[in-house]
């Protein structure tokens, strides 16, 4: 996700590093981590707690200085420059909307600071609440908007200032699970329709790859992957990408000699199966192999050999009934092991019950195999 165009590139973190003093031990929040989001884009960075995405959005917004590296918003750099003169506005999870105020006034308070006249900030208001969805509610009080709406006044309030960036610290955290399902499918189409470049910054995979044109996963303060939500599902780089987005059965195995042009590894005794890897592995290296329960076909009838270069036979050990996303647990013919798989949406085995055996089939691209 690199462009040589600096005039495309809204947000352009160049090697920034932040390090903690804590119990006379050092800590890096954010380690020598580089990052480019062009003009536009909605960019997400995905990463478990305490891997530093919101240290490195809080350096975004100014709040605190990097120790090292430069940050630039649209090709101008922020060294220095104060939270309230940089280019940027920030929604936070609790919204901080002041319920004194009238939607209209939350929403105008920002140009309010900025002594524009009464009627300019009264048709940049209205004219903001239209583009989010909200016409005319410019009279009432905060108490009397659901949490979705809240949510679209904060980021109006925000937009209306005409920043750069809009940077969003896990925004939907505080919803229920339903309006947050909303919500995702809501921003996704009002960046689009705004055209503002959004920084958004989640733990929650879902919202990560619903909403996003690019994904940054972090982990201990580093990036381990930038690319489109497809790229991160499909072609994983590390082990732990593969493991973090998305669900994945886990095995762990060892690398068998190569006896076709694919990689070969053992899972259990007797047990192999064939994968697919960007890497080569020596014979015996210890591997951690990732499969999506989506990717495994699963029938009460053997599969044709030819179609797939995996074929196991196992047991259902339960049923995990989720509507159309709903699975079974199968243990492994064998061994001790057991894989999660996915059901088909056409209803086709919807009376498989615990106990009746099934057949299962992997193609080797759907076995992805890392170094552990």
């Amino acid at each position: 996700m690199q462009t040589s165009s600096t005039e495309s590139i809204d947000l352009d973190i160049q090697g920034v590093s932040k390090r903690y003093q804590l119990n006379g031990q050092t800590f890096t929040a954010v380690d020598s981590l580089s990052l480019q989001i062009p003009k536009g884009q909605f960019c997400s960075i995905l990463g478990p707690s305490g891997c530093g995405k919101t240290t490195l959005l809080r350096m975004v917004a100014g709040f605190i200085e990097p120790d090292e590296g430069e940050i630039l918003v649209g090709g101008k750099s922020m060294r220095s420059v104060p939270p309230n003169q940089r280019p940027v506005n920030m929604v936070f999870q609790h919204l901080a909307l002041f319920p004194m105020m009238s939607v209209g006034e939350n929403v105008g308070y920002g140009l309010a600071r900025r002594q524009l006249k009464k009627a300019e900030i009264q048709h940049k208001v209205q004219d903001m609440l239209r583009r989010v969805g909200l016409p005319g509610i410019e009279d009432k009080r905060i108490e009397q908007l659901s949490g979705g709406q809240k949510q679209r006044v904060a980021i109006a309030r925000s937009l209306v200032l005409e920043p750069t960036l809009l940077l969003l610290d896990e925004p939907l955290g505080a919803l229920d699970l339903k309006l947050r399902e909303h919500m995702k499918v809501e921003l996704k189409q009002l960046q689009a329709q705004i055209g503002t470049t959004f920084l958004y910054i989640t733990h929650d995979q879902s919202e990560a790859l619903v909403m996003s044109d690019m994904v940054a996963v972090m982990n201990h303060g580093k990036c381990e992957q930038i690319g489109t939500p497809q790229d991160l599902y499909y072609r994983p780089q590390t082990s732990f990408v593969a493991g973090f987005v998305g669900n994945a059965n886990k095995l762990s195995g060892r690398a068998l000699p190569g006896m076709t042009n694919l990689i070969s590894a053992e899972i259990a005794d007797n047990l192999s199966l064939y994968c697919g890897s960007q890497h080569a592995f020596r014979n015996g290296q210890e591997l951690s192999l990732y499969i999506r329960p989506e990717s495994i076909a699963i029938s009460q009838q053997a599969l044709p050999s030819e179609a797939y270069a995996n074929h196991l036979r196992g047991n259902v050990n339960s049923i995990l009934f989720d509507g159309a996303n709903s699975s079974v647990l199968v243990n492994l013919d064998n061994s001790a092991l057991s894989l999660q798989v996915s059901l088909p949406q056409n209803g086709q085995l919807k009376d498989l019950q615990a106990g009746d055996a099934v057949h299962l089939a992997i193609s080797a691209e759907h076995v992805q195999a890392f170094s552990a």
